[in-house]
């Protein structure tokens, strides 16, 4: 057996374990000890109850014990795999059930006539009861409950891997490590839990004498992944704190707020200031803004961005999409025209003219703003006075991709990244645990009211009769559909049809635009500006103007096939509407066939306009993957975490004393295969 392997070691240094096998445990992310290790049952069989044949139901998992009564070996035919097959009936007191092994091999060869046996596995219903392939355990006398063995482990498989491999795997990795696993949590939470040490705590999550050790150990493992990832976002901060930075100098707020045609809320000032201090210090500002759909977080970053300009510094604003920075690019103009300070737009669509242009601006100017999408981080873009980073829509990125953004620059320039979308907040502390969180809890006055309903897909024409209204009072809607066109493969409704229906119907006096993501950039800009306009007054989309679009002319909603979005997502389209000062009205229709639970979303959703209340529902209902979006990338994917249900494990997190920053870049060096291809900088 190999002794002292490390965790971050190959597991082709286990035996048995050659490039076949190898390459089948990578389709199961497992390339290393490590990743054996953290390969969690996803059950186990409690082989300690018995049930009797006569209380067995089809699909659940069971152990029966009883006599073998009969064995039929049969041939299946010719051709590969179509070798002799074996059945046998074992019965109890109470009635009888077939195993049945497609391959005559081990472990039904073993049975015998008249042999007591114990079976584990799922029962199936055909031609009576059936286990199909079950786990065997062997007694030439009657098995007894007390001499059943424990806890069967139930492993996720890959073609080609068998529960019986991945159990011998994982034995031999536990036995390899035994006596070189580095501890991670402080000893006396471990032990305080009733396990000696580390290796105790593996060895329980995989082959536990009880579900309640296996409840424990699976704790400890949870609350090991997340103390050692906040550790790690700790000491990112920590460096980040030694890195010179660019002190900007000092901006009162007031001079900022007296240019303004409106008063800044006191949530807004409050953020201000602090984004002021943080510019004002010689280290790198590391700073998240959170606020609701409306709550003003674009007057913030314009605040951060001129008072940079000010001092003679170059400020950006990353956007996502080039509709959004083009937004940006609109208001940033409107702010700065009080202070004669000039603001530059560079996306992928802008000519190569244009390009050249901004690149001479950029570097003849001593303090300017420059909006756009990751077109602005290409080379050629003169950044060398660049001293603030703003980030929009920061869920869309991870830890190591602001890091990337952010690294090779020295001095390091401020950073403020925004978000839109309401972040539950046991996901901030997972993933934005190396920011300060500035949260903007309070909306400008002067906002209409947002009606949010629930309509049944048979109502939907007593919703347009009112969309008509709406638009004969000069207002604007958008319609919205979960596919951009019609596919064989779904019934869901599409934006192109639904566009040719309605530019064909009564609603196309008022004009009628199409928006949807394959669209060139220049096609969706020149849509945009249309509805903004007011040259057309119903836009047909998908997603694509979940943000960046901010018409206080827009009123209506209807979002078609509501069911298929989420929570989170389906409250930042409803913050399209209600801009300005009118009422405004979201319609969500489902589809006829939409579930009880789906529907119980959707009213939730109409319940409430408190987009964290939304986002908390949302984590709960469908995970940290879903709320973040599909695009998410830079978070880390936790083997035994979930952060949807382990909140109580992150506060408990945010009570310990991370490891300290000399002691987590030691450990990273043989810890790093937990998280892919993720990096950190510095660590």
């Amino acid at each position: 057996m190999e002794n002292h392997l490390r965790t971050d070691e190959s597991v082709s240094c286990l035996k048995g374990v050659g490039g076949a096998k190898k390459a089948l445990l990578k389709r199961l992310s497992i390339v290393t000890i490590g990743d054996l290790l953290m390969h969690i049952p996803i059950r186990h069989l409690d082989r300690r109850s018995i049930s009797p044949v006569s209380g067995l139901q089809p699909g659940a998992d069971a152990v029966v014990c009883g006599k073998v009564v009969s064995i039929n070996r049969a041939r299946r035919g010719r051709g590969r795999g179509r070798g002799p097959s074996l059945t046998a009936v074992i019965s109890d007191e109470t009635g009888s059930i077939k195993l049945t092994f497609f391959r005559a091999g081990f472990p039904g060869s073993k049975l015998e006539p008249g042999m007591s046996v114990l079976a584990c596995g799922k029962v199936e219903s055909f031609r009576g009861y059936n286990i199909v392939h079950p786990e065997l355990y062997f007694s030439r006398d009657a098995v007894t409950l007390a001499e059943a063995p424990g806890m069967l482990p139930v492993y996720p498989l890959t073609a080609g891997i068998t529960q019986g491999t991945i159990r011998k795997l994982i034995e031999s990795a536990l036995d390899s490590v035994k006596g070189s696993l580095v501890d991670i949590l402080p000893p006396g939470i471990v032990t305080s839990a009733g396990f000696p040490g580390r290796w105790e705590v593996f060895k329980a999550a995989h082959n536990p004498t009880s579900p309640e050790e296996s409840k424990k150990a699976l704790n400890l493992l949870a609350l090991e992944e997340l103390f050692l990832y906040r550790s790690i976002l700790s000491a990112v901060r920590e460096k980040s704190r030694s890195d010179h930075g660019i002190p900007i100098s000092s901006f009162p707020v007031s001079d900022f707020e007296s240019t303004l045609p409106w008063s800044l809320t006191s949530a807004q000032r409050q953020v201000c200031d602090e984004v002021s201090t943080d510019l004002c210090n010689n280290s790198p500002m590391r700073r998240l803004l959170q606020g609701d759909v409306g709550s003003g977080k674009t007057v913030v970053a314009a605040y951060a961005c001129i008072a940079t300009a000010l001092s003679g510094k170059l400020a950006a604003i990353l956007a996502p999409t080039e509709v959004l920075a083009v937004q940006h690019y609109s208001n940033l103009s409107r702010f700065c025209s009080s202070f004669n300070l000039e603001v530059h737009i560079l996306t992928g669509g802008t000519t190569t003219a244009a390009r050249r242009k901004t690149a001479e601006l950029l570097k003849e100017e001593s303090g300017s703003i420059l909006i756009g999408t990751h077109a602005i981080l290409e080379d050629w873009v003169p950044l060398d006075s660049l001293a603030l980073l703003v980030i929009d829509e920061q869920h869309r990125f991870g830890v190591a991709q602001r890091e990337r953004l952010l690294e090779s620059r020295n001095p390091r320039p401020h950073a403020l990244v925004m978000s839109a979308t309401p972040i539950p907040r046991t996901l901030a502390m997972a993933f934005y645990g190396d920011l300060d969180v500035s949260v903007i809890d309070k909306m400008p006055p002067g906002r209409g009211f947002t009606e949010t309903r629930v309509v049944a897909h048979s109502d939907r024409g007593s919703v347009f009769q009112f969309i008509l209204k709406r638009l004969q009072e000069g207002e604007r809607v958008f319609l919205v559909y979960p596919l951009k066109e019609a596919s064989e493969l779904s019934d869901l409704k599409d934006a192109a049809s639904a566009y040719e229906t309605v530019r064909n119907g009564p609603l196309a006096e008022f004009g009628t635009g199409l928006l949807h993501g394959s669209m060139a950039a220049s096609e969706k800009i020149a849509v945009t500006e249309k509805f903004t306009r007011g040259e057309i007054s119903v836009l047909v989309s998908t997603t694509v103007i979940e943000v960046g679009i901010d018409v206080p002319e827009a009123t209506v909603m209807l979002v078609a096939n509501a069911e298929r979005f989420g929570l989170s997502q389906l409250h930042q389209l409803r913050g399209r509407v209600g801009r300005g000062g009118r009422n405004a009205w979201c319609f969500l229709v489902p589809c006829e066939g939409a579930s009880h639970i789906s529907l119980e979303r959707l009213h939730l959703l109409a319940s409430t306009s408190n987009g964290f209340v939304i986002a908390e529902k949302d984590l709960t209902m469908r995970g940290p993957g879903q709320v973040l979006g599909k695009a998410q990338h830079g978070i880390p994917k936790f083997r035994v975490a979930d952060l949807s249900t382990d909140g109580h494990l992150l506060r408990e997190v945010s009570k310990m004393s991370p490891i300290p920053l000399r002691r987590i870049e030691t450990l990273m060096k043989g810890q790093m295969w937990r998280y892919g291809e993720m990096s950190f900088t510095g660590v």
